[in-house]
């Protein structure tokens, strides 16, 4: 297995092929130890960020539905959008989920 380059030495590699300075996703790439490392990082934060939307989505339903009488619930627009909203962030994260593993 060959080991990689330390930071700097990648980084003085990647000054040695541009002209001007590093595009922003070559230095990410770069410190992040590479393209697989830094696409999985990626979907981690993603995944992170759907797991937050959804349980705010969540709580604001089960709030929304706590102050509603019950007769008043089937016809409430706010939460149908409430609850697609955490449908979407569940459906997304649990996406996010299945494809991600531990970080390289």
């Amino acid at each position: 297995m060959a080991r990689s380059l330390p930071f700097s030495d990648r980084i003085d590699d990647l000054h040695r092929r541009y002209d001007g300075p590093l595009p922003d996703t070559v230095a990410r790439v770069a410190a992040l130890g590479g393209r697989a490392r830094a696409e999985a990082l990626s979907r981690e934060v993603a995944w992170a960020f759907h797991q937050r939307l959804a349980a705010d989505a969540r709580l604001g339903a089960a709030r929304r539905r706590a102050a509603l009488a019950a007769a008043e619930v089937s016809g409430d627009a706010w939460l149908a959008r409430l609850c697609a909203t955490l449908a979407h962030h569940r459906h997304t994260a649990t996406g996010l989920r299945t494809r991600v593993g531990p970080p390289p």
